[in-house]
């Protein structure tokens, strides 16, 4: 496996992209399958470049995600030949998917095959009449389960992004796609429909996609999705915020009696809520190769956060949704939750990584956080509308695209957040109505002054 993703993908650059959502992850997908199409198809042709120099009478073809063996063959059992010729072109299907460990298996059997019609000692077995073919067609659920990761990396990249996009398949595949049963339509449908929760539901359409074209299968099931209703969300106001980081100096204060060893742990999960609450970052991304240094040097004068390439939307730099809160948490000076967290954000694996980022979740439950993490990055969404930043500028802030960002904040933007919304645009207006009163007494006091300067003028001429 590793040596065909050094081959294929040694050279490939994974797309970057801003949009978070699944067209953008699926935009991203179409461009890796788009360069594994293009490399696979130049490995194909020297494959049979190298048959024909052998001059092996076989060569390969790809149709429908397999790779079929073409040859001239005696007559079938039972066939015939319109010009009463005893051989016949024939595509020979053995069920070998179209991926490079496909194509190193299909050529193996092309020169097998190629031997026995140099020996002239091929007869129609089971194996060529497509016997094998049906075979792995009647694969069951638990068998492709074992076979889904080779699978998978077999036509990507493997690359962070692309192990949690697994993982995430993987988990769907077996909390509904499990058993001994013949993957089928029917079977699929099955499966599908025993998912009753939107969510769960769709995810596994998304792994019956990934199955019907690994298998073949010409199956939609769009049809049975089911639309999710928005989470309800109670965002947390800037006062709710700040009073709740108290919350871990609490629990710090509780464990230190008994002489906790998790203290460290809770440092970092309280230098972790001053960046979701300053940055409005992904939980993710501040677990995922935080750049600590760099956030803390002198030479960071605009106090930004640099999101490593290997996140969801790529790289970015972060600037402060809430630039005061840096000195009122003392973020800069928390060396005790820097060093915490740099220890925190050691991980080997993909599936470690997603434990640590489903630690902070836990976190904030156990210390008693009146909201989730996620929470806050809403809350920073809503404060840029508020205070007038432009909706471009936040959406880049927050590493996605504009789209997404109206559509999903534009949601948890309640009644309380429209009228202080109002009362800052009706308060902007008063002071605009001050300004102009002021600068209009102003007009008229300098003219007075002006006047009067005048006057005085032609006393000291008369003089």
């Amino acid at each position: 496996m590793k040596d065909i993703q050094d081959k294929v993908f040694k050279y490939f650059e994974v797309p970057s992209t801003s949009d978070g959502t699944y067209r953008g992850m699926k935009n991203i997908s179409d461009e890796t399958k788009k360069h594994f199409d293009m490399k696979f198809a130049e490995e194909l042709l020297k494959v049979n470049q190298r048959l024909k120099a052998s001059k092996t009478k076989v060569t390969l073809i790809a149709t429908g995600g397999a790779i079929q063996l073409v040859a001239t063959l005696p007559l079938k059992p039972g066939d015939t030949h319109k010009q009463g010729k005893d051989k016949k072109q024939y595509k020979i299907s053995l069920g070998i998917p179209a991926s490079f460990d496909g194509l190193k298996t299909a050529e193996e059997e092309a020169c097998e095959l190629g031997k026995l019609i140099a020996r002239q000692m091929f007869n129609w077995s089971n194996k060529y009449l497509g016997q094998q073919a049906l075979k792995n067609s009647n694969i069951t659920y638990e068998e492709f389960y074992n076979q889904l990761e080779n699978r998978y990396f077999s036509k990507r990249k493997k690359t962070l992004k692309s192990e949690h996009t697994f993982h995430s398949l993987r988990y769907s595949f077996h909390k509904a796609l499990m058993g001994d049963e013949r993957i089928n339509t029917e079977t699929l449908e099955k499966r599908i429909l025993s998912t009753q929760e939107p969510y769960t539901r769709n995810k596994t359409i998304r792994a019956v996609d990934f199955i019907c074209q690994e298998l073949q299968i010409e199956a939609n099931f769009n049809n049975l999705k089911l639309k999710q209703k928005p989470k309800k969300r109670d965002i947390p106001s800037d006062s709710v915020i700040a009073k709740s980081i108290l919350l871990f100096d609490e629990r710090i204060k509780t464990i230190s009696r008994y002489g906790s060893k998790t203290i460290p742990k809770n440092r970092a999960m309280k230098f972790i809520y001053k960046l979701l609450a300053i940055y409005g970052l992904r939980p993710r991304e501040i677990v995922n190769h935080p750049d600590l240094d760099w956030l803390i040097s002198s030479e960071n004068n605009y106090n930004t956060f640099k999101v490593h390439e290997s996140n969801k939307t790529g790289y970015r730099e972060v600037f402060p949704f809430v630039p005061e809160w840096i000195e009122l948490f003392d973020l800069k000076n928390d060396f005790e939750g820097y060093e915490a967290l740099k220890s925190f954000s050691i991980w080997k694996d993909e599936r470690q990584l997603t434990d640590k980022v489903s630690t902070i979740s836990k976190y904030f439950s156990s210390t008693k956080i009146p909201f989730v993490p996620y929470d806050l990055r809403h809350a920073c969404a809503i404060r840029a509308q508020l205070q007038g930043v432009p909706i471009k500028a936040a959406a880049d802030n927050l590493g996605h695209t504009v789209e997404e960002h109206t559509k999903t904040y534009q949601r948890w933007f309640s009644l309380e957040n429209r009228r202080t919304a109002f009362n800052q645009t009706f308060e902007e207006i008063n002071q605009i109505d001050k300004l102009k009163d002021e600068i209009t007494a102003l007009r008229k006091t300098n003219l007075a002054l002006e006047l009067e300067l005048t006057r005085l003028r032609l006393i000291i001429q008369m003089k």
